[in-house]
């Protein structure tokens, strides 16, 4: 798999990293079909905010390959739109159409 990482300001490269894999029983794994950079990317770019070593375009569309045992509203081949926080659907807060307020959400990239 591939990244887009922002080294310092002004500056992008693209790194190799291990292909995802399925880590946790909630986990989904996304083939991306198109992702774009966010505008909160955009300040450290400019070199506004310090810069973290961090990955780029973690707002994306894709098709899901494969999900863990405890997935029950997406399968493989579905088209689905994705934000910078993966959250597990399974907490109250997710169950309440909060997705972004996951007890257990992670940023995207990380």
């Amino acid at each position: 798999m591939r990244q887009v990482v922002m080294t310092k300001p002004g500056e992008i490269v693209v790194e190799k990293r291990p292909d995802p894999k399925i880590e946790e029983p909630t986990d989904a794994v996304i083939r991306l079909t198109a992702t774009c950079v966010c505008g909160s990317d955009l300040w450290p770019y400019r070199g506004v905010q310090e810069v973290h070593h961090q990955v780029m375009g973690h707002e994306y569309v894709g098709v899901v390959e494969t999900v863990g045992p405890e997935v029950e509203t997406i399968k493989a081949g579905d088209f689905v739109v994705g934000s910078f926080w993966a959250s597990d659907n399974t907490c109250e807060i997710c169950r309440a159409g909060y997705q972004s307020h996951c007890v257990h959400r992670t940023v995207m990239g990380s």
